[in-house]
């Protein structure tokens, strides 16, 4: 075989092999390129699928119904004024044969109105330092039996101030006993303290309202030495600007979305409020005071919801007596004339809503309402003395009350309606 034959055929098979060689890079290539097309294909899909994925979520999200918003809040505030037991309300409650005390009866006609508050407040003017070292007494220095706070309890009141000028009558340790007594039976006492307190605020949260409490007084009938200077000024809220403000921003530290305070002030037996409370609730309101409610002059005084700054507040300068033996056949042998005297045996209940609006937060006072009290004393069937609170139109045209009492009830209601502020 020639050189050249050789070359040729060595030619053909090398052409030969480069054909195969470039065939397979070739089949290779349209294998990857295949792969590669389906790869995209399948990441078409996959995008194809995500969309509609996302189009079925979006549906479903369309679908579903939104939140719900919170729902509006609404508690219910029930306010009074003085609780005093004088001596005689101490007779007729008193049973000789078990030598105990029952003073149920004199809240039976206002119970339910009480109990149906969220919260019930009022004064309790005097202590009750129990009879080892007082005798249970009246005016001038006030000592209830521990009764008299079960018919409290009973009645549905859920806080009291102790703090007033009849707070000091029975010294250090009335003050003490008298707010272990209160809490002894599950209420709040505001506004006096068994040893300097961590706050003076009282905070409740109350079905989502969180409500701050505060009580102050004027004065303490000149028992101020009674205490040391430390005790008198950890112990007994007297009107301090710097103290409630103090409170206030406490308060609103707390995140307090009302601030309620209880003031003991003013001019006994004036049916007028003088300037002086005036000025005070105004500097009150404008530093972050809701609502004020006014006790002492064992009168009514004016009642009436104020605007600051767009936003609704409730003073009540005074709320009278809740209940008492203060009336005209009682105090005008102490010199005081009819015309000064009738207006003790008025009282009221005021009913304050306090509503939070479940989408803002927003809170406002709404729906003041007025119940006029009058309170009747008589005579038992076994010739006892009987003092009961009776709200004036439930018991107007009552069978359980003689002519002379209702005509004392009218008087009493129209005299109460004139000086809160209704249209």
């Amino acid at each position: 075989m020639s050189r050249k034959f050789r070359r040729r055929k060595r030619n053909r098979r090398i052409i030969f092999l480069i054909l195969i060689l470039v065939i397979g890079i070739v089949g290779v290539s349209l294998i990857i390129n295949g792969l590669g097309n389906d790869n995209l294909i399948a990441e078409g899909d996959t995008s194809d699928n995500n969309e509609k994925n996302e189009q079925n979520t979006n549906q479903e999200l369309e679908e579903e119904p939104e939140p719900e918003e919170e729902p509006d809040i609404s508690i219910n505030i029930a306010a009074t004024g003085d609780i005093m037991f004088h001596p005689s309300q101490l007779d007729g409650a008193y049973n000789p044969l078990s030598g105990t005390y029952d003073f149920t009866n004199s809240f039976k006609a206002v119970k339910d109105i009480l109990q149906e508050a969220d919260i019930a407040i009022a004064n309790f003017e005097g202590t009750t330092a129990g009879n080892e070292v007082y005798s249970y007494q009246g005016y001038p220095l006030f000592n209830a039996p521990d009764e008299a706070l079960d018919a409290i309890k009973d009645a549905g009141f859920d806080i009291l101030s102790t703090v007033n000028n009849h707070c000091l009558d029975t010294r250090k340790a009335g003050i003490i006993r008298t707010i272990e007594e209160i809490q002894a039976r599950g209420m709040d006492s505001i506004g006096t303290y068994k040893e300097k307190p961590e706050t003076r605020v009282l905070i409740k949260e109350v079905e989502g309202i969180k409500l701050a409490f505060i009580a102050y007084t004027e004065m303490v009938n000149g028992l101020e030495s009674v205490l040391s200077p430390e005790d008198l000024d950890s112990m007994v809220n007297i009107i301090d600007e710097a103290k409630l403000k103090e409170d206030i921003a406490y308060a609103k530290e707390q995140n307090a979305e009302v601030i309620i305070a209880s003031l003991h002030w003013g001019n006994e037996y004036a049916r007028k409020q003088a300037e002086r409370q005036e000025v005070l609730a105004d500097m009150l309101f404008n530093e972050g005071v809701d609502i004020i409610l006014g006790s002492h002059p064992h009168v009514i005084q004016q009642a009436k919801q104020l605007d600051y700054n767009g936003k609704s507040k409730f003073v009540a300068y005074s709320m009278g007596n809740f209940i008492s033996n203060q009336r005209i056949e009682t105090l005008g042998p102490y010199g005081m004339s009819e015309e000064e005297t009738k207006y003790t045996e008025d009282g009221i209940i005021i009913n304050i809503e306090i509503k939070k609006n479940g989408k803002t937060g927003e809170i406002s006072i709404n729906n003041i309402k007025y119940i006029p009290l009058w309170v009747y004393k008589g005579t038992t069937s076994d010739g006892g003395v009987e003092h009961v609170v009776y709200p004036i139109m439930d018991y107007i045209e009552s069978d359980e009350l003689n002519d002379n009492s209702k005509s004392r009830m009218n008087r009493s209601y129209n005299d109460t309606m004139a000086q809160v502020n209704v249209e």
